[in-house]
């Protein structure tokens, strides 16, 4: 599933945030959003280690059971 980091939007910020000028980056994982960061490097991390699988092992605990 593809792994996505983009600028959060002003439509999905507080007015205090964007009055302040703060930045926020989104990691996205297909179209659920798995992330929120303040900075882009620790979004790009979280990306990379998303994409790693050093994550697997926890499916079990994120999937949707019926």
């Amino acid at each position: 599933m593809e792994v996505i980091v983009k600028e959060r939007t002003e439509d999905h910020m507080s007015h205090d945030a964007i009055s302040a000028g703060v930045t926020m980056w989104e990691v996205l994982q297909g179209d659920l959003l798995v992330g929120v960061y303040h900075r882009e490097s620790d979004a790009i991390a979280y990306k990379n280690l998303l994409e790693s699988g050093a994550l697997s092992h926890l499916d079990h605990i994120t999937s949707v059971h019926k």
